[in-house]
């Protein structure tokens, strides 16, 4: 297996800038999802992993090995296309078997690790047919079956799910994470998605113009994003203006008239930008104030209510803001145009940041 190291990493096309001074350490056996918008760098850093691109500045070691000017052919690196990139004119067998076949592996030793990968990605008799005969996520499964058959080590997928619709999108993200822990694979999955690099990964990277702005474990990120432009990202939120009062070993958020309470290490009279998510947003009846034990309870006014899956999103108005939540379908909770209810959250609910960072943040997305 592989750790895989990328030292100050810089790739330019010409004048502009594809990504920069990456460094990025990833234990052998680790999911490492890398999250970021379109044009962020995500692609670029895949490629220059498998060696389908090679780096401005910097290098790549596997296991401390500077691989940096091998071919992508000597990295034994799995990689799966968004696009899937199957050959049209031959079986999804014969697909998965070309690699093995090109690198003059034991043909007999590929087709039965070839039969464990369609048993394991639930494709079992589909062997014979051709891409244009299967679906989309059984051509994706295909591919990585492709991808692992080949003698990988590790594996490398740029966006892979993406064109899939949702139900199988979630599926397939349980039977990736599943498959790589199963066969002890490093693995680098890019994503726009927040969801499926939360669901997949040990490890995220976020991405923004061609460099990673913070990197952790999917409760470190989600929990403590570093800036604005993460916090959102990661998710949709209510954004909040007003002034830190630090009181009694307390802190708050003055919004007009109402007092939160946040926990903030920024200084008393600090102009400040609280980001809530909206799943953190609590709503309840009025009639269960007494009941609830929160820090910040609220009176609200639902204005609009829209049928999203599982949930409902629900925009409240409070104090002259529109507040987003997210509720389960089915709480108790009257979700209706008008209703009055309560709008609850804890001090840790907050992302707080200094408004100078909110103005740079707005000038940079």
């Amino acid at each position: 297996m592989v750790k895989l190291e990328l030292d100050n990493i810089t790739k330019y096309y010409g004048e502009r800038r594809g990504v920069e001074n990456i460094n990025l350490t990833i234990e052998d056996g680790e999911y490492l999802a890398v999250l970021g918008p379109t044009g962020s760098g995500k692609t670029t850093t895949m490629y220059l992993v498998a060696g389908l691109l090679s780096p401005s500045e910097g290098r790549i070691l596997f296991n401390g090995e500077d691989v940096t000017k091998e071919p992508s052919e000597d990295r034994n690196v799995g990689f799966v296309f968004e696009e899937y990139n199957l050959f049209p004119r031959m079986s999804a067998e014969s697909n998965v078997l070309f690699g093995p076949i090109v690198k003059g592996l034991d043909l007999s030793d590929s087709r039965q690790v070839a039969r464990e990968m369609f048993s394991l990605l639930n494709i079992t008799g589909k062997e014979l047919n051709f891409p244009d005969e299967i679906s989309g996520g059984q051509k994706q499964r295909v591919a990585l079956a492709r991808a692992i058959v080949s003698n990988a080590n590790l594996l490398v997928m740029d966006d892979p799910l993406r064109a899939l619709d949702a139900k199988i999108r979630e599926i397939l993200q349980v039977e990736l994470r599943n498959l790589v822990k199963d066969l002890s694979l490093t693995c680098i999955h890019a994503t726009h998605d927040t969801q499926e690099a939360m669901r997949v990964a040990d490890k995220i990277a976020v991405f923004k113009d061609g460099a990673i702005v913070q990197f952790g474990t999917p409760e470190e990120v989600y929990n403590n994003p570093v800036s604005i432009y993460v916090a959102k990202f990661l998710g949709e939120t209510t954004e909040l203006e007003g002034t830190i009062l630090q009181e009694k070993n307390q802190s708050f958020l003055i919004i007009e008239d109402i007092k939160f309470e946040i926990e903030t290490d920024l200084k008393h009279g600090t102009k400040a930008v609280a980001l809530i998510p909206a799943e953190l947003a609590d709503i309840y009846t009025l009639s269960e104030r007494e009941k609830l034990n929160y820090d910040n309870i609220i009176e609200a006014e639902i204005i609009s209510t829209k049928c999203v899956g599982e949930f409902y999103d629900v925009d409240l108005v409070a104090f002259n803001q529109v507040i987003k939540a997210k509720e389960l379908i089915g709480k108790n909770v009257p979700l209706t145009e008008g209703s009055k209810v309560l709008f609850a959250t804890d001090k840790g609910d907050f992302r707080i940041f200094p408004v100078e960072e909110d103005e740079k943040d707005e000038k940079e997305i």
